[in-house]
């Protein structure tokens, strides 16, 4: 393995990914709505849905396994949804973005790994769809998702329908927000709350 890491270095694998991801994201421009200028998106990456609905702004990075999902049309329902990304962001590696509605992003957003932010869910909160396979439930969703500029979200977090998040946010790892965020706060918890001030 010694002689292995002289012939082929860490650096040289470094460079080689970072080829990789530029020709990655040359070849996957096409599928999607808008990418922007200087945006990047990390091999790999999966899109299930809705491709031409989804819009990256300037100065972007897509970190690798991350799913974006616009769902247009699920069994009998049909939708008209958006995944919306501003300028400057970063999304972490493994998350997960998936709309039936809208989801809008302003710039500077940065995440960690493994988060979740979906504006729908599989049925509602009924006895009688409980009884059905959460696979054959219908999709429904609380409303959009908004979340503004210079939004930290830790590790693991989940961001829900119908919630706001204002400016210059910071949400705690493993947070699970389920209502709006006011701008120039901290909020953490199951579900989250505002645990300090930043103004």
């Amino acid at each position: 393995m010694w002689i292995i890491s002289k012939i082929y270095p860490y650096s040289l694998s470094q460079r080689l990914g970072a080829i990789c991801d530029v020709l990655y994201t040359m070849w996957i421009r096409n599928s999607i709505g808008h990418l922007g200028d200087h945006s990047y998106i990390h091999y790999p990456c999966s899109l299930p849905a809705g491709r031409r609905q989804i819009s990256i702004g300037d100065h972007t990075v897509i970190q690798s396994h991350t799913i974006l999902a616009c769902w247009e049309k699920y069994r009998e329902q049909t939708f008209t949804p958006s995944i919306t990304i501003g300028d400057h962001c970063d999304i972490g590696e493994y998350n997960h973005l998936t709309a039936c509605n809208q989801i809008k992003i302003g710039n500077g957003l940065l995440t960690g790994r493994y988060v979740y932010i979906g504006d729908n869910a599989h049925g509602g909160l009924s006895w009688e769809e409980a009884a059905i396979p959460p696979e054959d439930r219908p999709l429904c969703s609380k409303g959009e998702i908004v979340i503004g500029n210079n939004v930290w979200i830790g590790d693991k977090a989940t961001i829900l329908g119908g919630v706001t998040i204002g400016d210059n946010v910071i949400v705690g790892a493993n947070s699970v927000v389920i209502h709006d965020v006011p701008s120039h706060c901290v909020v953490a918890g199951i579900p989250a709350k505002v645990v300090k001030s930043l103004s």
